[in-house]
């Protein structure tokens, strides 16, 4: 057995209730349904009235459950070992959410999936100084791979990973050395489930499996908005377009994209303790779902402003629309038709994507109407930055920080993390993460946007050249290049700069060294990122998941 009593080497924040704060537990009747709440710090006392609470046994990846010794200063049974920890749940806190947030607060560690082993447990036990405790408390096993606990000295004066058969044998030779309801528990336990095999509890992250969960939430949602489409049309039937607008929508959004932006929400939210199937899983879906009909409505309204051609190796929207146009032999101007269909379609997406969010929680919400402004205050800044002729550093980088970085890694963590019920400090390790991770994927974004291979990305290169946009690349090119690639840069955004000047340009800043800068300053945001995971700790799937998603950022070729 190793014990370990040595301090914790991070201090977490104490989530104790203020003093203006109630720490009141659920009183509940001989069913377990609520009936009311009490102080929990007055509640305890010789004739302690039934309520609910939870134990909790944490298993290790090498087949062994962690033991913990109450602290001396507990005020019932201290000093006693017992299973790896316990607590009341709040009014109106579902009982794994407060299992899980207990394990984090006591122990320091995120736990895997909770899995039932004694639902139905109650006990009754009288202490030495005559408190009474008198509990209905649900019994949980959870997973940790090799995480080392980091236990608050006011709860747990010792901790020991022991084997479980040792545990069960133990509780059987000396049970008054164990707290009564552990003494109780483990023989249950170990009648249950015998040859209990440990290592199944480990959670799994599965990206993968969330993206096509959020296709298939995205296909329902397409779905049930056509079937009401008619009630919005009267039953006039469709002109000019070849499909009409839900459809259509349904066809650019579903099973389309890289999906950066789910597995963004997704690692925020495995990082931040959540679990993968568990409680907030479905919220963090339905949020990263309105992410990419989200990202829809912001590529088919850019692709009208930059009068694009081409997005994910097809033609733009507005392109198809103005297509169908012609092909109808339609009335009036095909590219102010294709403009105006693509806009609408756009806003169908916009619309869409609030629906979704709609019955997600007030945090969740609140996160996603800051990402929503973000986008549009970063949109407005690209065109009237270029609209201006901007080309100072400054400018790029605040541009490419609201419009890309945080909308697309930032706040779509954030989303994630708040559906799993991140702390403020978990939250702000992520926000610091996804910055710099940001920083990378903008600037990748605007290299590819100059040297970038359209078959690959989908796009055509050169456009952000064209149309002047504010980029880190073209404030670098302003202090680097000279004679006449420097007059050349200087026609860019007035009547004078062709398509043909494009690749004319894009190759002298690769002479100037701006490519060069560029992968420098991508390598330098991406290092940054990697040393925020760790500055506070999360839950270790998580971290491995950002650290390949990191790579899988800042050095993408599409």
């Amino acid at each position: 057995m190793t014990l370990d009593d040595s301090p914790r080497k991070h201090r977490r924040p104490d989530t104790r209730p203020g003093p203006d704060e109630p720490d009141d537990v659920v009183l509940v009747d001989t069913q377990g349904r609520p009936v009311g709440r009490a102080d929990r710090t007055a509640v305890h006392h010789a004739d302690t009235p039934l309520h609910l609470a939870f134990s909790t046994y944490i298993f290790n990846a090498r087949r062994e459950v962690l033991v913990t010794r109450r602290a001396l200063g507990k005020k019932t049974w201290p000093g006693v070992w017992t299973n790896s920890c316990c607590g009341h749940p709040k009014p109106g806190e579902a009982i794994e959410d407060a299992a899980r947030r207990r394990i984090r607060e006591e122990l320091g560690l995120h736990v895997g999936p909770l899995v039932p082993l004694l639902p139905d447990f109650r006990y009754r036990a009288t202490d030495a100084s005559g408190i009474v405790e008198n509990e209905i408390c649900p019994v949980f096993a959870a997973f940790v791979a090799d995480e080392t606990p980091t236990p608050e000295p006011g709860e747990v004066a010792e901790w020991a990973w022991v084997p479980w058969e040792n545990l069960i044998t133990a509780i059987a030779a000396t049970p008054h050395v164990y707290s009564p309801w552990s003494a109780l528990q483990v023989p249950r336990i170990a009648a249950a489930f015998t040859g209990l095999d440990c290592p199944t509890f480990a959670p799994t992250a599965d990206v993968d499996a969330a993206i096509r969960d959020v296709d298939a939430l995205l296909t329902a949602e397409v779905a049930a908005l056509d079937a009401e489409w008619a009630s919005y049309t009267g039953g006039l039937g469709l002109d000019v377009l070849r499909a009409d607008l839900p459809r259509w929508m349904g066809d650019l959004l579903v099973g389309r994209g890289k999906r950066f932006r789910v597995g963004m929400a997704y690692w925020g939210y495995i990082a931040a303790g959540g679990v993968h199937g568990g409680a907030g899983y479905q919220h963090a879906v339905r949020a990263a779902a309105a992410l990419e009909t989200l990202h829809l409505f912001a590529l088919i309204h850019d692709d009208v402003m930059d009068e694009s051609a081409s997005r994910r190796g097809r033609a733009a929207a507005h392109i198809e629309a103005a297509a169908w146009h012609r092909a109808a032999h339609a009335y009036g101007d095909r590219e102010l038709f294709g403009r105006n269909l693509a806009i609408l379609l756009g806003d169908l997406a916009h619309t869409v994507a609030d629906r979704l969010v709609d019955d997600l929680p007030r945090p969740l919400r609140a996160v996603w109407y800051a990402l929503s402004v973000e986008l549009i205050a970063g949109q407005r800044a690209d065109l009237t930055g270029a609209a201006a002729g901007r080309r100072d550093r400054a400018h790029a980088e605040h541009v490419a920080r609201v419009k890309s970085g945080r909308y697309s890694i930032a706040r779509p963590l954030e989303l994630g993390a708040t559906a799993a019920g991140a702390t403020p400090e978990v939250v702000a390790t992520l926000l610091e993460y996804g910055d710099h991770l940001g920083r990378a994927f903008a600037l990748r974004d605007d290299h590819l946007g100059v040297w970038g291979d359209p078959a690959l990305t989908g796009k055509p290169a050169g456009d952000d050249l064209f149309e002047a946009k504010a980029t880190v690349l073209l404030s670098l090119a302003r202090d680097r290049l000279t004679g006449p690639d420097a007059a050349l840069l200087a026609r860019v955004g007035t009547p004078a700069f062709t398509h043909d000047d494009v690749p004319v340009l894009a190759d002298a800043m690769r002479r100037a060294g701006v490519a060069t800068e560029v992968e420098r300053l991508i390598a330098d945001a991406a290092g940054a990122a990697l040393s925020a995971l760790g500055t506070r700790p999360l839950a270790p799937a998580g971290v491995a998941g950002l650290r390949d998603a990191a790579r899988t950022v800042a050095w993408r070729d599409a």
